[in-house]
């Protein structure tokens, strides 16, 4: 009856949270919106800590008062779910963990906007490079280079592009490159902001040489880094994936009645919690670990 009743709950979350199914057409409507200009400046005005940015930048239409009604009743919905099987102190940590992973999924959908503009950005220092080495002022350099790649796809670096492009020729042009710097989700960018700066303040023929030569290096290590990002998702793949394999044998065996019955016990129940404690924090530690490697 608890199970049918958890069932249920996660159904109503469901029918009430989800977002539509949309088309393909559709789909790559909301995508372009995603990363519209209009997007690139509401974020810039927004805390990148708050939820309102998180909920923006990751591409979410929730309002956060939703997104957090979600996340508890989702937390609620596994703890009825799991007590059947995991009941006590277990079906409560289950239910903390379930409530606290929207945040977490959605803390991913950010950075992979950063490092959708990390995979972009040889390709798009090379085009700045050669349109500036061609006479091209920064503006317009920065101009061409987003409206390139958004031919060739929707992607979050063009609306940062087409930005600053804007605000070079309205703001100071420190300012400028300063607002890119802070509000970028990706270091790469913000490294191109400085450098761009400094060509600019060097007068730009004077630091023609030199700017190849950097970009040309850029390049070089963006590319390494993004090999290593892909590398890197292996491990964060094995490491999700080998939780929910204990789980489902942890679930298959728990069909013996002497298991259920010992579940009831509390020292086994402080056991259990404990290891589920610990494979939690095995996780954020690899994550940890490949973040700060890549």
């Amino acid at each position: 009856m608890i199970t049918l009743v958890g069932i249920l709950v996660s159904l109503l979350v469901f029918v009430l949270f989800s977002p539509p199914i949309v088309r393909h057409g559709e789909a790559s409507q909301r995508l372009a919106e995603m990363y519209s200009l209009d997007t690139a400046r509401t974020l810039s005005e927004l805390k990148p800590e708050s939820l309102e940015y998180k909920l923006l930048a990751g591409g979410v239409r929730l309002q956060p008062v939703s997104f957090r009604l979600l996340t508890i009743a989702a937390g609620i919905a596994a703890s009825v779910i799991a007590w059947p099987f995991l009941p006590g102190i277990p079906a409560l940590i289950l239910g903390v963990i379930a409530g606290v992973l929207p945040y977490s999924w959605l803390s991913e959908k950010v950075r992979s906007r950063g490092r959708e503009i990390d995979r972009l950005m040889p390709v798009a220092v090379g085009r700045i490079t050669a349109g500036l080495l061609a006479g091209g002022s920064i503006p317009e350099v920065l101009q061409r280079t987003g409206e390139s790649l958004e031919m060739e796809a929707p992607n979050p670096l063009t609306p940062e592009l087409w930005l600053t492009a804007a605000e070079l020729r309205s703001k100071d042009r420190q300012q400028a490159f300063r607002n890119l710097a802070a509000r970028s989700p990706s270091t790469s960018l913000s490294n191109l902001a400085y450098l761009l700066d400094g060509y600019s303040e060097a007068g730009g023929g004077k630091y023609t040489e030199v700017l190849l030569q950097i970009s040309q290096r850029v390049q070089q290590i963006l590319v390494a880094r993004n090999r290593s990002v892909a590398k890197a998702s292996d491990a964060l793949l094995s490491a999700r994936i080998i939780p929910v394999v204990l789980l489902v044998v942890f679930l298959f065996l728990t069909r013996d009645p002497l298991i259920q019955g010992s579940l009831l016990a509390l020292p086994v129940q402080v056991v259990i919690s404990a290891g589920i404690g610990m494979m939690v924090v095995g996780y954020l530690l690899i994550r940890s670990i490949v973040s700060e490697a890549v």
